[in-house]
């Protein structure tokens, strides 16, 4: 289920292949085709398909399945579908009051307090911070902290931005598979095995801040855009490639109040469809 902030309304999830996802999270043999396809070559194949030409004629099909509103992008005839995936706003809006925290991307949020190095709970398993960005001291530095996990879906725009002026301090790779990041329709949590790409942060207005791009199923490529050491809030950091994602944001004790509603329904496990730019907090 999501909760919408702007219809005020929950509803539950049009899930991109959801039959396939079935197959491959809740029966045998799917998931030991699942070892096969979660392999990052795998992803990197599938992908260089949706580059092709060819593919275009997938365009129309999902526009019209997952209702894509292209009114904010810009209108062209696309070479490929992952020309699509990819696609640019014709401007880019966002909250820029410097006391306001906002959203990377379009996305659904959970926002989850960090307790006792735990970065998620499910089923009573811990997922810790520390296995998460395989560093026990920087995890530490988070504790009492806020997680913010910005969860992309296919039919989302896979574009990302800075969410406050400042400077990146260190980035690193982490190697890992390539699963699906629906935990809804997996049932799993899958952030510490997937492929992802983390970066230290000091922002002007919420401190130092960890980034952390995660790849999924079918995800060819994150593509980091922004190249300079130096940033400013709402500049573009980079893009998916094709497939749903998942951006965690991770803040330390006392810097930001999350909105009350996002933070109400984050409690119950449920997410809020958030839009690229929206204030999603404040500043404490």
């Amino acid at each position: 289920m999501i909760f919408h902030r702007k219809t005020g309304e929950t509803r539950p999830e049009k899930i991109y292949k959801s039959r396939a996802m079935r197959f491959y999270y809740q029966t045998a043999l799917g998931g030991l085709c699942r070892l096969f396809i979660r392999l990052p070559i795998v992803s990197k194949i599938y992908g260089s398909f949706q580059k092709r030409g060819r593919s275009k004629k997938k365009v129309a099909g999902f526009i019209e399945e997952y209702n894509v509103d292209l009114s904010e992008f810009e209108q062209k005839e696309y070479a490929s579908f992952n020309d699509f995936f990819i696609r640019k706003r014709t401007e880019t809006c966002f909250d820029k009051d410097p006391n306001h925290l906002i959203a990377p991307a379009d996305s659904c949020l959970l926002a989850l307090p960090i307790e006792n190095g735990a970065l998620y709970s499910i089923k009573d398993k811990n997922y810790t911070l520390a296995r998460f960005l395989k560093d026990e001291k920087l995890g530490a530095e988070f504790e009492s902290g806020t997680c913010l996990i910005f969860r992309l879906r296919v039919y989302d725009c896979h574009r990302f931005c800075f969410i406050d002026d400042g400077v990146i301090e260190s980035r690193k790779r982490i190697r890992g598979v390539l699963d699906s990041v629906n935990s809804g329709a997996t049932g799993k949590f899958t952030l510490c095995s997937n492929y992802r790409e983390v970066s230290r942060l000091k922002t002007e207005n919420f401190g130092d801040m960890v980034v952390a791009e995660v790849g999924a199923m079918l995800v060819g490529r994150i593509v980091q855009t922004h190249k300079d050491v130096r940033f400013c809030k709402g500049g573009e950091k980079g893009y998916f490639e094709f497939g749903g994602s998942t951006i965690v944001m991770l803040l330390k004790k006392g810097v930001v109040k999350i909105d009350s509603d996002i933070t109400e329904y984050s409690l119950k496990g449920i997410e809020t469809k958030v839009s690229f730019g929206e204030r999603i907090g404040v500043k404490a």
